[in-house]
């Protein structure tokens, strides 16, 4: 079975974690993010490459069906997860892979997982795996420092982001001063692609494509002469994934 990305979207942490104790220790599963507000999880949706979204129904401030109709239009396959089974017929009539009642077990979560194996492999054969930013064209304003200033920032121009005082400072390309933002770094954190932004530490975000090497808790990235720290091994998984990889 391949390894699917996978995003939780449940206004109820206990259910969002209920579903992490299976699914944590599944190596078919990458779970890149969970929400209790599906406002946010959309805007993840719009930045990044998921292929499942387990979805609750009833939400506070958006239903189950109401967020699909909301969903970018990708190739991202949806679970439903709900108390209520009166939604499956509801449910299946919207195409979804599965719907689960709560609590689920972990075996009927396993024949939910195979199932979208199955269908990801017959409908989708070929899913977006670029490995560079060069074509990707994604971007945000940031905002000032006068009034209806914007400055337009291209994902791929970002070296790293970091966060102190309350503000935001994002490190380009151009060898300028860093743009500042007085917006959340987690906010900011959903808007770019987890396939190449990577956080290796509280307030410090940085793309991949620029990491040079790993040393004594401490990032170097290409173009950049400060170094950025490492956090835990249990908080920043992405990071110690990427330095453990192809290893020789």
């Amino acid at each position: 079975m391949k390894q699917w990305s996978v995003i939780i979207v449940d206004d109820q942490q206990a259910s969002i974690d209920r579903l992490l104790e299976w699914l944590e220790v599944l190596p078919s599963v990458n779970i890149l993010s969970t929400f209790t507000d599906p406002i946010r999880a959309l805007t993840f949706l719009r930045f990044n490459q998921v292929d499942l979204v387990i979805l609750d129904i009833q939400m506070e401030n958006m239903d189950g069906f109401g967020f699909m109709s909301a969903m970018p239009k990708k190739k991202s396959k949806v679970i439903l997860y709900t108390a209520f089974p009166e939604f499956e017929d509801r449910g299946y009539q919207r195409n979804v892979v599965d719907v689960l009642l709560k609590p689920v077990s972990q075996t009927r979560l396993l024949i939910a997982l195979d199932r979208l194996d199955t269908e990801m492999r017959l409908n989708s054969p070929e899913l977006d795996d670029r490995h560079s930013l060069d074509h990707y064209d994604a971007y945000f304003n940031v905002k000032g420092p006068t009034r209806y200033m914007r400055k337009l920032v291209r994902f791929k121009d970002i070296i790293y982001i970091t966060s102190s005082n309350r503000y935001v400072f994002i490190y380009c390309n151009d060898g300028n001063d860093p743009l500042v933002s007085n917006s959340l770094l987690k906010d900011i954190r959903d808007m770019l692609p987890r396939k190449w932004f990577i956080q290796c530490a509280k307030g410090y975000i940085f793309n991949s494509m620029y990491f040079n090497s790993y040393r004594n808790n401490k990032v170097k990235l290409n173009h950049v002469e400060q170094e950025i720290p490492v956090g835990n091994k249990s908080l920043y998984k992405d990071f110690w994934d990427l330095i453990q990889r192809n290893v020789i």
